[in-house]
């Protein structure tokens, strides 16, 4: 994915010329002898009011426009959610929808053959019954063998009986709960048996976990399954999921929630807005470059986009609107933007507030005025040229204004 800045420049659909000023010896005055504009410092002396001949000084006319910077690259459409419904048990297949059905949550996409599934519930619901009987029976037990013992402890305590049928008694209790306890136990296995059971049927009929389409149908009516076996394929598509790649470089320019345009061949002329949905937290290393996703989701009714075409995304990474000027024009101290303007024969240093910035030109949001002649450091030894802002499109003459400087012997 590639970074892409654009800049816009308008006023009232004229693009306005660079004001180009210039400290040298060679410095010629440009315009009316009585404008006011004559050079600084004497013909030939070197200098110009104490100026370094090598250091230059160029002033760009503030003008609006707007800078953006794009992040983009090529995405595939895929469904919001996706996944291979598999057979959870073995059978035949009596009905099984076909490629392209929609199906609400909860409707039957396959059936299978139950008959079986069936009558294994039923019998387990016997076992079930018996085992329970079979407890009640032993608990009766237990209960009469408690009185028979304790019948016993009294007989035994007046002489009645001896000491060892008092424990055959004890014995015959304890025997007695533990066959109360094996029933318990048959009865817990018997539940577990009905609950497989039961779920076995269910599994006879495989249902949509969620409103979606079946894209890819693998079995049909009177085909036999195993269990794992991928009936279909079924996604939900009421909202198309887009990812794109972003290598390294920009990755550190896009957050979620970013708004994002989407293109396609699908839509023409057409694009469908959206917004970063999540960026991957670990990258991807190809071919020794590491790559990021990128995500954004949009409603399947926004457009025409079906799942495996290929689109484009672009996410704006900054947009701003204001006065444009040169990058190099401005300086930060402590988080707080600076700029120079050249206005009544002096430069003087304004506290502006700044705005998107693509490296060249810089959105000026507060703190200057349309029209305003920005200065702007330039290497030594450039030529004047007619131009525009860098960047701009369209271009206009250039005229050399000198700047009179403290000592210099113009007017400040």
């Amino acid at each position: 994915m590639n970074v892409k800045k654009t800049i816009g420049i308008g006023a009232i659909g004229v693009l306005a010329a660079s004001v180009i000023i210039v400290f040298g010896t060679d410095l010629v005055p440009f315009g009316d002898a009585d404008s006011g504009t004559a050079s600084a410092g004497a013909p030939g002396d070197g200098t110009a009011g104490g100026i370094d001949p090598e250091t230059q000084l160029g002033a760009v006319e503030a003008v609006p426009g707007s800078i953006s910077i794009t992040v983009e690259g090529p995405a595939v459409v895929e469904p919001y959610r996706q996944l291979d419904i598999r057979s959870a048990t073995a059978g035949t297949v009596v009905e099984a929808l076909d490629e392209g059905t929609a199906v609400s949550a909860e409707g039957v996409i396959v059936r299978l053959d139950g008959s079986a599934h069936r009558a294994a519930l039923q019998q387990a619901e016997l076992n079930l019954d018996q085992a329970e009987v079979d407890l009640e029976r032993a608990r009766l037990a237990v209960g009469r063998a408690e009185r028979d013992l304790a019948a016993k402890e009294s007989l035994l305590a007046s002489g009645s009986i001896t000491r060892n049928e008092r424990d055959t008694a004890a014995e015959a209790l304890a025997t007695a709960r533990l066959e109360a306890r094996t029933a318990e136990i048959r009865v817990s296995q018997s539940n577990l048996a009905v609950e497989t059971a039961t779920r076995d049927l269910a599994a006879t009929e495989i249902r949509a976990p969620y409103g979606g389409v079946v894209l890819l149908s693998n079995v049909g009516a009177g085909d036999v399954v195993s269990s794992g076996t991928v009936f279909v394929t079924f996604a939900d598509v009421s909202r198309l999921r887009l990812r794109a790649e972003v290598d390294e470089f920009d990755i550190g320019k896009v957050q979620p929630g970013m708004e994002v345009m989407i293109t396609a061949d699908s839509l023409g002329d057409e694009s469908v807005l959206s917004t970063v949905e999540r960026v991957s937290p670990a990258a991807e290393v190809i071919n020794n470059i590491s790559i990021f996703t990128v995500s954004a989701v949009v409603r399947a009714d926004q457009a025409p986009l079906l799942p495996g075409l290929s689109a484009d995304l672009t996410v704006l990474v900054s947009d701003d609107t204001g006065l444009i000027v040169p990058s190099p024009a401005v300086s930060t101290v402590r988080g707080r933007a600076y700029l120079d303007v050249y206005e009544n024969d002096a430069v003087e240093t304004k506290r502006v507030v700044a705005g998107t910035d693509d490296g060249r030109n810089i959105v000026i949001l507060d703190g200057l005025e349309e029209g305003a002649l920005v200065v702007v450091p330039e290497t030594p030894g450039f030529t004047l040229t007619s131009g525009t802002l860098p960047g701009a499109t369209g271009s206009t003459g250039s005229s050399i204004i000198p700047i009179p400087m403290p000592g210099a012997g113009g007017s400040r």
